[in-house]
């Protein structure tokens, strides 16, 4: 019988993080309950039969890109290591230890392990705060696109039209930035940078000249143009 010691003399909090950026949860569902997802329907989330509580109807999320999973029956939910303490009824702790040694992920530990830990968690912070400026940026666009959807709402004649109608082509492009932005875990971490990287730039040449004009109730003085 395993002992699943620490005898790597690794803190509870790094076999965790190990775990966590190591092992997927259809490779745990795999090894600890025998559920293969290979074949189950669904391309982003797939339903399968709870395993923690007998049902009819399948009611057991499982996301693989997220690592999570979450039932709508007994609302059971968590990741990796939380399925495992659920399993084994062990706490979260023991259950990272249990796949740690399970996976072979202690017989793989590298001295440098604290410090790729560390790497990893500034990675993580750099992720929460370059999330954080995405949803700025969404916010602010669509300011931007509500103050133009004011604006064009005002247009009576042809005059106007000629001085405005340019915000409909404006309007389009910060539709297409803003379903960018929404969508943003369709995107690779390099895609996010590049799409970030250019809706700045639209912002600056082409929303902000306008946009100023707008706040400062100038519009009527500003020529726009395609």
């Amino acid at each position: 019988m395993k002992s699943y010691t620490n005898y790597k003399k690794l803190t509870t909090i790094e076999v965790i993080d190990l775990v966590k950026n190591s092992i997927g949860i259809e490779a745990v569902l795999d090894y600890y309950a025998g559920i293969s997802l290979e074949n189950v329907k669904g391309r982003k989330t797939k339903l399968i039969s709870c395993i923690f509580h007998q049902e009819r109807t399948p009611s057991l999320a499982i996301t693989p890109l997220k690592n999570v999973f979450h039932c709508f029956g007994c609302q059971a939910k968590g990741d990796v290591i939380t399925l495992v303490s659920l399993l084994k009824k062990v706490s979260q702790g023991r259950a990272a230890f249990i796949i740690a040694e399970d996976f072979g992920l202690l017989d793989k530990v590298k001295p440098q392990l604290k410090l790729s830990i560390k790497e990893k968690a500034i990675d993580k912070e750099l992720e929460r705060n370059f999330r954080q400026n995405e949803k700025e940026l969404f916010d602010f666009l669509l300011q931007v696109k509500q103050h133009f959807q004011a604006i064009t709402k005002s247009i009576k004649n042809e005059r106007d039209l000629q001085r405005k109608g340019g915000l409909y082509h404006i309007m389009a492009k910060i539709e297409y930035y803003l379903d960018l932005l929404f969508n943003y875990e369709s995107f690779s971490p390099e895609e996010r940078i590049d799409n970030y990287i250019l809706i700045q730039r639209f912002i600056e040449k082409e929303i902000y000249p306008i946009y100023k004009a707008v706040q400062e109730k100038e519009i009527e003085e500003v020529s726009i143009s395609e």
